[in-house]
């Protein structure tokens, strides 16, 4: 089990400074909802935790497949529900992976892997917001499906 640590100080208006590690960030609200948009906001950072934290299992999984990973592009888009609290009603993730001799059946298994077994951050996110999910090989479409991190997937 890993213990983890954030803290977070505001820095006025609607703008906090995360540190994580001695890693720090900055949050804020956009604009128009009363903030200084100085940073992503809160929400912003999730969608960009989905994308990281599954991208890392990608990229490592097919590495460890010892295939010639150019690249992995992943890329997410959702909506937010109304009234409060606004949560994500459905999370669009795109991974888009480029190398020469990468086979669909080893992009797909990578991705499946993420979105079952190891996207921990994901599996917070799909039980309130369902994930769905495209697989892109050298610009082709080869797979979508649905998170599913309940076991019982085939």
């Amino acid at each position: 089990m890993g213990q983890m640590e954030c803290k977070t100080r505001w820095m006025g208006g609607l703008g906090f400074e995360a540190e994580s590690r001695g890693l720090k960030f900055k949050m804020d609200a956009k604009a128009d909802a009363g903030g200084k948009d100085q940073g992503p906001t809160p929400k912003e950072v999730l969608l960009a935790s989905i994308c990281a934290c599954s991208g890392m299992d990608v990229a490592s999984i097919l590495q460890k497949m010892r295939v010639d990973l150019q690249s992995c592009d992943v890329n997410a888009q959702t909506e937010t529900t109304e009234g409060h609290p606004a949560i994500f009603k459905e999370v669009q993730v795109q991974y888009r992976i480029k190398g020469s001799n990468i086979k669909p059946d080893q992009a797909i298994k990578a991705v499946t892997l993420s979105m079952t077994k190891y996207c921990g951050v994901s599996a917070m996110v799909n039980p309130t917001s369902p994930i769905k999910y495209q697989v892109f090989l050298n610009d082709q479409q080869i797979h979508e499906a649905h998170a599913d991190f309940t076991g019982n997937h085939s």
